[in-house]
């Protein structure tokens, strides 16, 4: 069945096809939201409920969006990462290679903007995770999720100019790593 039969169907509320795309062709974006996000304190299902309710929500409105530049399954899970990380903060861990295939997989398929940004973040997020220190690594994650460097340098208990020259090396270790340069 092609994605804009599906896409038809569910704007139609068929029964058969919200089952289908949710919990059978979604069944792995969803375990991995729910591995990476909420590092598996939430149940698969209870995700699919939520985002089943956000598309659901105003005569499916958020669907309506889908221009059909890539795949469906692909669309539904850069929409669903972005519901579940504005639901919660993001909280970085390193990424396994079931991962990694997944982003290979949509990169694959896709030239979309949105897509590949959000791919783009993860590879940075999976970077991050290999940075050898802590306190770099803190003050990287503060800086990317827009903290000021003032609350940086206060919840880590040291200077301002400290925690710029620590942002400093943190970003040029990461290129270094997304390069693929051992450090």
């Amino acid at each position: 069945m092609s994605d804009r039969q599906l896409v038809d169907l569910l704007l139609a509320n068929d029964e058969e096809a919200v089952e289908y795309v949710f919990f059978h062709r979604c069944d792995r974006m969803f375990a991995h939201i729910a591995k990476g996000l909420f590092h598996s304190n939430v149940k698969k299902e209870e995700l699919i409920t939520e985002f089943y309710l956000y598309l659901r929500a105003d005569d499916w409105r958020r669907l309506r969006q889908f221009e059909f530049k890539s795949e469906l399954a692909t669309w539904l899970t850069v929409v669903a990462i972005r519901f579940f990380n504005e639901k919660k903060p993001f909280q970085p861990t390193e990424l396994e290679e079931s991962d990694t295939e997944l982003i290979d997989e949509f990169t694959s398929v896709t030239n979309d903007p949105d897509i590949l940004n959000e791919i783009s973040k993860l590879e940075l997020y999976k970077a991050v995770e290999k940075l050898p220190k802590a306190r770099e690594r803190q003050a990287l994650i503060g800086f990317l999720v827009g903290k000021q460097v003032e609350t940086i340098a206060d919840e880590m208990g040291c200077s301002e100019s400290a925690v710029y020259k620590m942002i400093k090396r943190a970003k040029s270790a990461v290129s270094k790593i997304m390069k693929g340069v051992e450090l």
